[in-house]
């Protein structure tokens, strides 16, 4: 099947919500690198999407090779996913894809998710994608030989947590950023956990304003000593562990490998 006798467009509505993983050659096998966005144009193997926080247009628009993601939502009550290469940037945030190859669909699967107590710190910064990646990337460098940087402090903070996001209140004053860094700690005797995350909804509830956050960037490594702390913290409770399930939405594979066309 190639991308060009495809039509993918029944899949997708405007204003769909859906996920980009990144899944090009050159990227470092050993983050978890996503982002979000919502559909605003769709026609056969071409679909657009708003990002909804700002990106660098000569970031993404220059990158050597090609940019490649998995991109994954729902339709029609199942989880789907299909290959896509990145063509352009354009101006307002909207990334031109082209679809190919096969369709794929998934039961999706909520992650585990515990309420608990951690000591976290989160840096909230109104700035682009790009830039708090580079930000990330540095920090994390920084920690792996020196620890935690010294102008940052972790507090016991209330949370609901698992392996893709993460639940806090702030306070009511306070604006939410799109994009924010995390420091968690796991109580694993390692540096914190430290993860790029988004904004995927906010709340008022009582006197706080309660946020839902995604993780985009985070190290595979960091991923799984989330999940081995949720699963810690379950059992503790008494909670019954079921036997680990494939999330497709948090892998950056497909399926089946993916054939390139032949040239």
């Amino acid at each position: 099947m190639t991308s060009h006798q495809t039509d993918y467009s029944r899949y997708f509505a405007l204003r769909q919500k859906v996920v980009l993983i990144n899944m090009s050659e050159e990227r470092d096998k050993a983050h978890f690198e996503s982002l979000s966005g919502y559909v605003v144009a769709r026609h056969a193997d071409i679909i657009e999407l708003h990002i909804p926080y700002p990106v660098d247009y000569d970031h993404f628009g220059t990158a050597t090779g090609r940019t490649s993601y998995k991109l994954t939502s729902e339709s029609l009550g199942n989880g789907i996913q299909v290959m896509t290469d990145l063509i352009k940037v354009l101006a307002g945030n909207i990334f031109q894809l082209q679809l190919r190859g096969n369709l794929e669909l998934f039961q999706r699967r909520a992650a585990p998710r515990v309420d608990t107590t951690v000591k976290l710190f989160n840096l909230r910064r109104d700035l682009s994608l790009s830039f708090l990646r580079k930000e990330w990337k540095r920090i994390v460098a920084y920690m792996k030989s020196k620890g935690l940087p010294p102008a940052i402090t972790l507090n016991d903070t209330p949370v609901n947590l698992s392996i893709g996001g993460i639940r806090i209140s702030i306070e009511t004053a306070a604006n939410p950023s799109p994009l924010s860094i995390f420091f968690i700690d796991v109580e694993d005797s390692l540096p914190p956990v430290c993860t790029l995350a988004e904004t995927v909804w906010s709340k008022q509830e009582h006197d706080e304003l309660v946020c839902g956050h995604r993780f985009i960037q985070i190290l595979k490594s960091d991923q799984e000593r989330i999940g081995r702390y949720v699963q810690a913290i379950q059992k503790k409770s008494g909670v019954a562990i079921p036997a680990a399930k494939t999330n497709w939405e948090l892998l950056d594979r497909m399926t089946f490998d993916v054939q390139e066309p032949k040239r």
